[in-house]
């Protein structure tokens, strides 16, 4: 396995991983509504910068990468909260909405 497919899988398995950590804390009602969308939509300019990062990009690229995740983020934000926020509506015996 080359040097730049093992960083790309060490970041995919680190970014899958983290993800049931996340919404375990979000169906126990210890981060609110809004954490919770910001680490959704958050892996994608932590993916646009470790991609970057692995395959050996110039640093110009890296950071454009990783700002068209960051822009990425911020339009999904909203509709990953809309979607929590009815996930949450429809499970009896949790926690209210933050």
């Amino acid at each position: 396995m080359e040097s730049n497919t093992f960083g790309l899988v060490v970041l995919i398995l680190l970014l899958v991983v983290t993800r049931p950590f996340a919404e375990r804390a979000w169906r126990a009602g210890r981060i609110s509504d809004r954490a919770a969308s910001w680490l959704v939509v958050g892996r994608l300019p932590v993916l646009g910068l470790g991609f970057g990062i692995a395959v050996g990009r110039p640093p110009l690229e890296v950071l454009v990468l990783a700002g068209i995740g960051l822009v990425a983020a911020f339009l999904l934000q909203p509709v990953a909260l809309r979607r929590l926020v009815a996930v949450k509506a429809r499970e009896p015996g949790e926690p209210p909405a933050s």
